[in-house]
């Protein structure tokens, strides 16, 4: 069984998420970036299109994936660098240039799945992961 793999540009080290992981923005976003409508004097709609270049949400939701909190402290630890290129590979074979959606606090929902202290490296979190395109 394939799964989802993220991967830094800069060091080549990867992560690995079970494949059911669910992108839940896969079919919400648009490549085509439009203005407002506007009427000119005359009464003809003005509108203007074009092609979005990049910024394609990816968010991987896995409320019900168990992550082992080495990996979460793994991300989290690169959450913290600047300009971070990533390759993100789905489970089907595409691929993506990926960085952290800064602006959306990247790393969103992480839970304990049982919660105690102290905490320790075997301890199980579900999380949600926020990407988008470069």
């Amino acid at each position: 069984m394939a799964n989802w793999k993220l991967k830094r540009n800069d060091t080549g080290e990867t992560l690995e998420f079970d494949q059911d992981m669910h992108w839940s923005d896969e079919f919400a976003w648009s490549a085509i970036s439009q203005t407002q409508p506007v009427y000119s004097l005359a009464g003809a709609v003005l509108v203007q299109q074009s092609i979005k270049q990049a910024g394609r949400p990816i968010t991987l939701d896995g409320d019900w994936v168990w992550f082992g909190r080495t990996l979460v402290e793994t991300l989290r630890t690169w959450t913290d660098v600047p300009n971070l290129k990533l390759t993100l590979t789905h489970y089907d074979g595409r691929q993506f240039t990926v960085g952290f959606r800064y602006h959306d606090n990247s790393l969103n929902k992480v839970e304990p799945v049982r919660y105690a202290t102290p905490e320790a490296g075997a301890d199980r979190y579900t999380l949600s992961i926020q990407l988008m395109t470069m």
